[in-house]
């Protein structure tokens, strides 16, 4: 039984969530529109990804027999990745809001894209987790976006979240590099707690956004290297 201080304590922080929203009611990330943090019509315009696709990356495909000009490219460690809709358009003002305007409550909706793609595995994943934040980045930002994702996703998929990974040193920003470089600016960045053991485990690793894969790869290298038997990388969104 939860004691009754931390009861009360979680009934005042939900009765003054409550005034908040009456007098600051929450307004959709796209069109800022009142009543929620994704309405109805914004959600509605999503642009999900639809076949054919290439089954490793989710890389657009010009026919389902296509060659993969990503993979050929650029060789995945991760079993799997897939991405449930197009970086544009509300659903690209949805992550810079939950990433950069502290709107969590998006976090929510935009988990109920990513839960379906949990349970399309090989079986069903033993767990999920996601990509961290250097612990300097997550003290500025108040949270890890892809945690929030990952915990409301685990909720929705009936998974269990848990939190694996770390960033073992700060890197720079991924944006204005390309692919090659992307991979050398994370490589090594990541590991798994020493006490953690996956042997033979199925992990669902979230992120927000799938560019080029480079950093899912290196989370995957390390989730590898802790026995696990399986990573499959799950985004909200990529770019086309």
């Amino acid at each position: 039984m939860t004691p009754m201080p931390e009861r009360l304590n979680a009934a005042r922080f939900a009765l003054g969530g409550r005034l908040l929203d009456l007098l600051f009611p929450p307004r959709c990330v796209n069109c800022k529109q009142v009543g929620g943090a994704f309405c109805p019509q914004c959600f509605g315009s999503i642009q999900f990804i639809q076949p054919p696709f290439c089954p490793r990356c989710s890389h657009w495909l010009v026919s389902a027999n296509a060659p993969c000009p990503a993979c050929r490219a650029q060789p995945r460690l991760i079993t799997r990745v897939r991405a449930a809709a197009w970086h544009e358009g509300a659903i690209r003002q949805a992550i810079h809001a939950l990433k950069y305007n502290r709107r969590r409550d998006v976090a929510a909706p935009l988990a109920t894209l990513l839960a379906p793609l949990c349970l399309n595995t090989e079986s069903k994943p033993d767990l999920l987790t996601s990509v961290p934040l250097h612990p300097e980045r997550q003290r500025e930002r108040g949270y890890n976006q892809a945690e929030e994702l990952a915990k409301q996703t685990a909720r929705r998929s009936g998974g269990t979240y848990a939190r694996l990974l770390e960033r073992t040193r700060a890197t720079a920003d991924q944006i204005g590099l390309n692919a090659q470089e992307r991979h050398a600016n994370v490589r090594d960045a990541f590991r798994v707690n020493a006490s953690i053991q996956l042997q033979g485990k199925q992990i669902v690793l979230i992120d927000d956004v799938y560019t080029t894969g480079a950093t899912l790869d290196a989370c995957a290298a390390a989730l590898f290297a802790r026995g696990a038997s399986a990573v499959y990388g799950v985004t909200v969104a990529r770019p086309r």
